[in-house]
This record gives structure tokens, sequence and C-alpha cells, in this order.
């Protein structure tokens, strides 16, 4: 249904208020995602591996103890470790970008979407937030 003209004018005018807004908050968003970080421990604490959102490795630490346990046990743990990290850092990126644009804004289902494609397992909604 349509208002008055000055209805509609409101309303363009509220959203373009709304898409400025997010035009500043994006460089900020972008930001803080390239500093997210998630680093998981071995239960022995010999191995540590520390990545990004992306699941990139940034610090891997691998003790000469560790190695005693053989390569393919020392391998299999490094992996199990990138994706615990890899989970924890995307859990944080989501809400990183549901802090700085807010929990209405699209983007925040959209970081959902990609990065946590099994979120009703994970305790996140559809909507990105956590329950």
């Amino acid at each position: 249904m349509y208002g008055s003209p000055d209805e509609t004018l409101g309303r363009i005018e509220e959203d373009t208020r709304r898409a400025q807004e997010r035009g500043e908050k994006l460089p900020v968003l972008q930001a803080a995602i390239r500093e997210v970080r998630a680093k998981a421990v071995a239960r022995t604490r010999d191995i540590s591996v520390e990545v990004d959102a992306a699941g990139v490795i940034h610090d891997l630490d691998i003790a000469d103890a560790a190695l005693e346990r053989g390569g393919r046990r020392v391998s299999a743990e490094v992996m199990d470790l990138i994706a615990k990290a890899t989970k924890d850092a995307r859990i944080r990126t989501l809400e990183v970008t549901t802090q700085i644009m807010g929990e209405s804004d699209p983007i925040v289902g959209v970081v959902a979407a990609e990065l946590i494609p099994d979120q009703e397992d994970d305790g996140v909604t559809r909507r990105g937030g956590l329950r």
C-alpha cells in the first residue's frame, strides 16, 4: 500500500541513512574479520595450532615429545586440532559480524550460512545468533 508523498520520502531517507551506516561499518567488519584467530591445543599440551576462519594455519607447534606417538597419530591430531580451531574461528567471525553489524543486518545470515553450514548442530540458530 502506498502512503503519502511525505511518508514515502521519509522511508527513502531512512533507507538511505541505513545504507550509509552500513557502508561505514563494512571496513570495520573487514578489519575485525582479518584479525579473528582461534587456537586449539592437544589434550597432552604438546601440539597446538592457530588458524583463521578460513582454516589458514597461522601457527603450528609440535613439541618433540609429541613425535614419540608416531607420525600417523600426530598427523591425525594436527588435523583434528585444525578442524576444531577453524570451527571456533568461524563462530568467532559470526559473533564479530553480529556485534559490528547488528543482529538484524542481512549479512549476519549470509555469514552464518557460509561459515557455519551445520548451524543447527553447533548451537547456532539459522538467523546467525548463538543459542
